[in-house]
């Protein structure tokens, strides 16, 4: 199996025409005619998984968040950033990245967090013109409603996460929520026109928070992490019928709370 195999099947789930124009996804690093052995599944691609891979002796990195999103202009071996290509290199080990394309894509890690919540009467919240189907996060009805408070509990066991924010009175009862990964705080406007009370999401900015408190919609900062490293499991999907070794990487979130 090649690099550019694995590629292939992954862009068939989730099609780079669906990345949007600031995103850097695909192949990014390495060459599509290497033979693939081990692969490493991720969240990030950063100098501590790269070691994580090579320790694994991984040949694939396959990863959510790309390595680069802006231009690099050099490679220095005594920063970061050139220490973790140096060392790609010096373990022959390609990186490929699914970022928003993966997002938006039909069953991708929007509709992923719409499964996880037990959405039904589910819809796109931004769809995307040119691929009925995909978009930018979910909105559905909760099968039951419940306060605020408790879809934080909820939210809490659903993702695994040790920790949130939320926004609004916690007594209101939330019955349609928006589910978003990342950060989505600019599809807001939209979940409050689809009649949510609520929206999942996370990286909110305090003062865009507390407009979209006083717009009507309450908020649960899950995190970044916290919503999107469930597309661990939607890479393994797709990738397990092609019979490659792989591994879970350990790569946990950068924040952790204090109680």
């Amino acid at each position: 199996m090649k690099v550019k195999d694995i590629l292939e099947k992954i862009e068939e789930f989730a099609p780079p025409a669906l990345a949007y124009s600031w995103d850097n996804v695909g192949l990014l690093v390495g060459d599509a005619e290497r033979e693939v052995k081990k692969i490493l599944i991720t969240l990030d691609s950063d100098l501590n998984i790269i070691e994580e891979a090579a320790a694994k002796g991984c040949d694939l990195i396959v990863s959510h968040h790309p390595m680069f999103f802006k231009g690099v202009k050099r490679i220095r071996l005594d920063e970061t950033q050139g220490k973790a290509v140096e060392l790609l290199i010096k373990n022959d080990i390609s990186v490929i990245a699914a970022h928003t394309n993966m997002d938006c894509a039909e069953n991708g890690v929007n509709a992923g967090l719409a499964e996880l919540f037990e959405l039904s009467g589910v819809e796109v919240l931004e769809e995307n013109s040119s691929f009925p189907g995909c978009g930018l996060g979910r909105v559905g009805n909760l099968k039951e409603p419940m306060t605020l408070r408790k879809l934080g509990e909820l939210t809490k066991n659903v993702l695994g996460i040790s920790g949130l924010r939320i926004a609004g009175d916690a007594d209101t009862v939330i019955s349609k929520t928006a589910v978003a990964g990342g950060s989505c705080s600019e599809i807001i406007p939209l979940a409050i026109a689809k009649g949510c009370q609520a929206i999942i999401t996370g990286d909110m900015k305090y003062h865009e928070t507390i407009d979209a408190v006083n717009s009507g919609i309450c908020v649960i900062d899950a995190g970044h992490y916290g919503t999107e490293h469930h597309v661990i499991n939607i890479f393994e999907k797709i990738l397990k019928p092609l019979g490659v070794e792989t591994f879970r990487s350990e790569n946990t979130d950068v924040f952790s709370f204090i109680c």
